[in-house]
């Protein structure tokens, strides 16, 4: 069957673009300059918007208007301004506020007016957590959004509020007071240095990134395509991203499922420091459901029992020097459903000279593809296969997505990125499909990418089929070679020839494995062929080097 035809999915508004152009927006007017930069996409024409600021915690300022202005962009930035220089309830904020700042912005719903006799009338038709609220009496008016139900769950103590607000006494109440609705989404950028480090953040609920709140209440993620949408108490698809206490949240932050030592020709990487330790370690989760999953246990758990150690981004980095490994490697689940950690983890690595290395599906949407891989310094992806079908029957989830995380890691990263795809009998090894593969990697990514060819063995849902022939790697392995590829190898085999990389100059064999073992290494000046000088294409340190290499 030919598969259907694959490109780039239809562009998402990122809202988190609204709240990154509010902090610069106030980041420029410091510093006596006008906001630069391109517009969020998605957000043309009118809009009603709020900015709220906290600082620590606590509410710094908060500005905006529910009637829409002409320009959305436009009013967001004045209002930004507004809640950082011109609250009146605070002093204007300065630099080492902002870097403490969390920005928020709320995208209102047009207002709905509420018909209402008295005020239990009123309170009988409020939707706690969802609506906000605009109280008029004679031109005094005052607003609440939806986000101060989070600390005034009540209704009645909400109205009470937000009467006192208006300078009005709690018990008011007059037939001519006017009330109306509305509904927001709200986005926030949190700062990079407003997070908990240490022991005392570990197992606790920590502060996760790339999320915004929807005009019904609840709370969705934006990690990943899934975007799960949460109330509270609940935990998305990956089983580790939490609402709790009306903020999404790592539901077990600092804790792992265990470490082990490997070479790092297992994760598999055959061009990223060759020869070297890695030490792996991986929590629980992940954002796909693959029926044919070897770490269903870690991966497809639930369970945060399964958490049994507890650590620090230090200990991490220090475990990994004390060990002799020159690199970290985020595995065994999907790593970017936990990214906030992964970012930690390899802050405290590079500054003791430890590179970053993460095996994931790839399934991400922009924003947090962006931010996840930011902090490191290599990475082996899964694809899966190439047709949206198998995608969506055997993993839940599509081929897009993971396409455009190749494509952004490989044109818009110094991130080294090899491909790995699982070869099931039946489902993903045609000829054609194997082609059209090979062909789409060589037209899009390059034909230097290294690609690897792996043995499917019976596990989790798929213990039904028979293992993957040795015939049908090579088969694949040749398939590729012919479509232009350089760097083809095979795993979870013992293949040597489909092991060892060669030069594509002069064809002599530059790095020979015996299994995961590198037993022979002919390049020189950091990556040129030994017998001809052939650049090969990866990540080549000399023995006593320990290096950083950043994105």
């Amino acid at each position: 069957m030919k598969p259907a035809p694959i490109g780039p999915e239809r562009p998402e508004r990122d809202g988190g673009e609204l709240a990154r152009l509010a902090r610069a927006a106030i980041a420029a007017t410091l510093d006596d300059q006008e906001p630069g930069g391109a517009l969020p996409e998605g957000f043309d024409g009118p809009g009603a918007t709020f900015v709220t600021l906290t600082v620590d915690g606590k509410l710094r300022g908060c500005v905006g208007s529910p009637v829409p202005d002409a320009s959305l962009v436009a009013g967001l930035i004045d209002h930004a301004r507004a809640a950082a220089f011109r609250d009146t309830r605070f002093r204007p904020l300065g630099h080492e506020d902002l870097s403490r700042a969390s920005v928020e912005v709320s995208l209102l719903s047009p207002l709905r007016p509420v018909a209402c006799v008295d005020e239990e009338d009123l309170l009988r038709q409020l939707r706690p957590g969802v609506d906000g609220l605009v109280l008029d009496y004679r031109g005094d008016r005052a607003l609440f959004l939806p986000q101060v139900w989070t600390t005034l769950p009540e209704p009645r103590a909400y109205l009470s509020a937000l009467k006192r607000k208006a300078g009005w006494p709690a018990a008011f109440w007059s037939p001519g007071i006017r009330a109306w609705t509305f509904t927001a989404e709200a986005w926030h950028d949190d700062p990079p240095r407003a997070r908990n480090r240490g022991l005392e953040a570990a197992g606790s609920p920590y502060p996760a990134r790339h999320w915004h709140r929807l005009g019904d209440g609840r709370l969705r993620c934006d990690v990943c395509p899934h975007g799960c949408a949460l109330q509270e108490g609940q935990r998305g698809r990956c089983s580790v991203r939490q609402r709790s206490g009306g903020r999404m949240v790592l539901a077990a932050f600092g804790w792992t499922s265990g470490f082990c030592v490997d070479p790092i020709e297992k994760k598999p990487l055959h061009h990223f420091l060759p020869g070297s330790r890695v030490l792996s370690f991986g929590t629980v989760g992940c954002n796909l459901s693959c029926r044919f999953c070897q770490n269903w246990k870690l991966s497809g758990s639930r369970d945060l029992g399964l958490l049994r150690e507890r650590t620090t981004p230090e200990a991490v980095a220090r475990d990994a020097r004390r060990m002799g490994c020159r690199s970290v490697a985020f595995t065994y689940n999907e790593p970017a459903t936990s990214l906030e950690f992964v970012s930690e983890v390899a802050e405290a690595c590079h500054a003791e000279g430890i590179a970053t290395v993460a095996v994931t599906a790839g399934y991400l949407k922009a924003a947090a593809r962006r931010d996840f891989f930011t902090h490191l310094d290599a990475a082996n992806v899964d694809l899966k296969a190439f047709s949206d079908g198998f995608y969506r029957r055997v993993a839940a989830g599509t081929l897009g997505p993971v396409l455009d995380t190749l494509r952004f890691l490989v044109h818009e990263t110094k991130v080294w990125t090899e491909i790995t795809t699982l070869l099931i009998p039946g489902l993903n090894d045609s000829d054609d499909e194997l082609r059209q593969l090979s062909a789409w990697i060589v037209s899009e990514l390059g034909a230097e990418v290294p690609l690897h060819f792996s043995a499917f063995h019976p596990d989790h849902r798929m213990r039904e089929l028979p293992p993957t022939p040795l015939a049908t790697l090579a088969r694949a392995r040749t398939l590729a070679r012919e479509a232009g590829l350089r760097y083809v190898y095979t795993g979870n085999v013992r293949d040597p020839e489909g092991s060892m990389t060669l030069c594509p100059g002069c064809g002599e064999t530059v790095i020979r494995r015996d299994g995961y073992r590198v037993v022979d290494l002919d390049l020189k000046d950091g990556g040129s062929c030994g017998s001809c000088g052939w650049p090969i294409p990866g990540v080549f340190a000399a023995p006593d080097e320990l290096a950083h290499f950043p994105a």
